[in-house]
């Protein structure tokens, strides 16, 4: 059967009984073949268990595909896990046509991404983006543009639901928020009070997200059938991490932390210097050798994974089908798995 699959286009003639200008007319929908042709040069093709060459097809048509892939530089620990899923999809498509740039937008400056973007769709130069949208709804408009240009764009990792991309590659975000208060719900049982640190939208650059607000309102779902109580929500700018006074304040007020934003490390930090590892819970996002290293010393009491590797490879992946073989869209959210990573598992997801 496999044998079959590997069949050469003369293979293919000879058996059939048609000649190999005909059969490469069939495979690659060059036209000008009679209906009974196609057929049954079809027909047999189905017999054989025929599979078709895509590198080959593609090929063919000597045409190569480029794809944008816009993300913040920061958190560098995250993206780096997100270009290594990039490099696996390129690696294995590169044969096919594809090329691949990426291109990191400042911080989480807002309109340096846009002006990214606007910069990509002008030089008509890529036939599609994949982006991490800073703010999802400031990027919609822009997204709209590149699809009516006749780009296609995805996102992944943050979502922008209100614009025309084409499909979402990340995790469910309210899920997370859900999975880090059921988690916190357990460690202090009823009666317990919840502290929220997440980022504030007037900071600059603005890390303020769909990812953020979505983890926010699971987190609220689930405390609110146990019998505990978000006391405090701390919403800071960027430069306000690292500032003891805040943290000491807002310690003395809760018995566990969730952090949605991507500073776990050092709001641990700050818990550890104020002599607080292991008496007050906390919880984020992501895992890097300094989180690793606060699982460890219970400083950290656990971290929720987004399988980033994958959420690159997926991007680009449904990308690629899309472009050069007309894959249909089936799935509009691609939804990557959500992992808990406590101490003793923490070794496998670094």
């Amino acid at each position: 059967m496999n044998d079959m699959k590997r069949l050469t286009l003369k293979e293919i003639s000879q058996r059939i009984g048609i000649s190999v200008a005909t059969v490469d007319r069939v495979l690659n929908n060059r036209g000008n073949v009679k209906p009974e042709t196609y057929r049954k040069v079809m027909d047999k093709l189905n017999e054989m268990n025929y599979t078709p060459n895509k590198s080959a097809s593609f090929l063919s048509r000597k045409k190569e595909l480029s794809i944008a892939v816009v993300f913040p530089e920061l958190p560098d620990y995250f993206w780096w896990q997100v270009e290594k899923g990039v490099n696996v999809a390129y690696e294995e498509l590169r044969d096919y046509g594809l090329y691949v740039e990426l291109f990191k937008s400042e911080k989480y400056d807002m309109e340096k991404q846009k002006q990214v973007v606007e910069d990509i769709i002008a030089s008509k130069a890529f036939d599609a983006i994949a982006i991490s949208p800073n703010d999802s709804e400031e990027m919609a408009d822009l997204i709209d543009r590149g699809i009516e240009a006749g780009i296609a764009i995805c996102t992944f990792n943050n979502d922008s639901p209100l614009s025309k991309r084409l499909f979402y590659v990340g995790c469910d975000y309210r899920i997370a928020g859900r999975l880090a208060a059921n988690m916190l719900c357990k460690i202090t049982g009823p009666d317990a009070k919840f502290g929220l640190i997440t980022s504030d939208a007037s900071s600059e650059p603005s890390a303020t997200t769909f990812q953020l607000q979505q983890k926010i309102m699971g987190f609220r779902e689930v405390i609110a059938d146990y019998r505990v109580e978000l006391t405090q929500l701390l919403k800071l700018k960027q430069e306000e991490y690292d500032s003891a006074s805040i943290f000491e304040s807002f310690f003395d007020q809760v018995d566990a932390v969730y952090v949605t934003s991507a500073k776990l490390h050092a709001v641990g930090k700050h818990l550890e210097q104020l002599g607080l590892a292991g008496k007050k819970a906390l919880i984020g996002h992501d895992i890097t050798e300094e989180i690793y290293d606060d699982l460890q010393r219970d400083v950290v009491t656990a971290t929720i994974c987004q399988d980033p590797v994958n959420q690159g490879y997926l991007a680009i992946k449904t990308l690629f089908g899309y472009l050069a073989y007309g894959e249909r869209i089936n799935v509009k959210e691609n939804i990557t798995k959500l992992e808990l990573v406590i101490k003793e598992n923490a070794r496998y997801y670094i």
